[in-house]
């Protein structure tokens, strides 16, 4: 791969021990407060919940670094990115990137950057467990660690179907329409079950099938690809003992991705280390997407954390 390429966007003056990350989740970029154009599909403006005035993470005090994990293709390397021997787009023939890898990325940003020391790592779904495995990798450079929607390792179910997604594009004659379909059904895993009046659920899946139409026009296949591989294949079960930060575990109760059952294994294991570790779910009707959708009633237990962490 050479030299790996991170994007990044901060918020906030830097100042001493002010320093938090924030890290997106598969399907989302570095801009975490956008531009957003208003389209269905919207990689960035995804934290507007999170970050602002009144927010837990308020760039009046602190200094937030969104980085753009390896293997997105939003500007850091991906497959997108031009191979510098061939000048033409590394497709396919990058090498498969892992959850591991993302650390050591953020790690090599945090340096670059003359960091030696974060006050919090937050991170959602992939993010999250990209925040666990950085805190075990490089424990005396993180303080606190905030994971929504993520717990030590993906359900079986969906590590197959997620682990299958490359080999189903390869043999797609239409990679976009392959695309769309497998976004459609990410989607049904992240939003909550449907309870609406038929009416009503019809119009959310023309919006769903919108949005899964210009993920795909606006989304790398490739890029989706190798984001799927990384989080069907991390396993985080080995490394937890080697974390040394507090750790706040947030769940919601229809997220399958990381299901509360799930979440709560990961809490006892972090909690049988001797860690600090708090565990707090949203309740009925929310799943994956409400963890950043409806993110402020989450506002009390992460400002609390955060503030007692600072």
């Amino acid at each position: 791969m050479g030299r790996a390429h991170v994007a990044w966007c901060t918020y906030g003056e830097r100042s001493d021990d002010n320093v938090v990350v924030l890290l997106h989740d598969l399907a989302h970029s570095h801009q975490a407060l956008g531009p957003v154009t208003g389209g269905a599909y919207e990689p960035g403006g995804w934290a507007t919940e999170l970050v602002g005035e009144g927010r837990p993470l308020d760039p009046a005090a602190l200094h937030v670094v969104v980085p753009n994990l390896l293997g997105s293709p939003f500007g850091s390397t991906s497959p997108v990115s031009v191979d510098p021997q061939s000048g033409q787009p590394y497709g396919a023939a990058l090498p498969t990137v892992t959850v591991l890898d993302m650390a050591r990325a953020v790690a090599a940003m945090l340096r670059g950057m003359k960091v030696e020391r974060v006050r919090a790592v937050v991170g959602m779904g992939l993010g999250g467990m990209v925040a666990l495995r950085l805190a075990a990798l490089f424990p005396e450079q993180v303080g606190s660690v905030v994971v929504l929607g993520a717990a030590k390792v993906l359900p079986e179910s969906l590590r197959e179907r997620l682990g299958l997604v490359r080999h189903t594009l390869r043999m797609e004659a239409d990679p976009r329409r392959a695309l769309r379909k497998q976004y459609l059904e990410y989607l049904g895993l992240v939003r909550a079950p449907g309870d609406a009046p038929s009416e009503a659920e019809a119009r959310a899946y023309q919006a769903l099938d919108a949005e899964a139409q210009a993920f795909a026009e606006h989304f790398d296949a490739h890029a989706w690809a190798l984001l799927c591989t990384a989080y069907a294949g991390a396993d985080l079960s080995e490394c937890l003992g080697e974390v040394r930060a507090p750790v706040l575990l947030a769940a919601a109760v229809n997220d399958v991705l990381a299901p509360p059952s799930r979440v709560r294994d990961t809490y006892h294991q972090l909690s049988a280390a001797g860690l600090r570790t708090h565990y707090h779910e949203l309740p009925e009707p929310f799943a994956h997407r409400a963890l950043l959708t409806e993110a402020r009633r989450l506002h009390a237990p992460l400002r609390d954390f955060l503030r007692r962490r600072g």
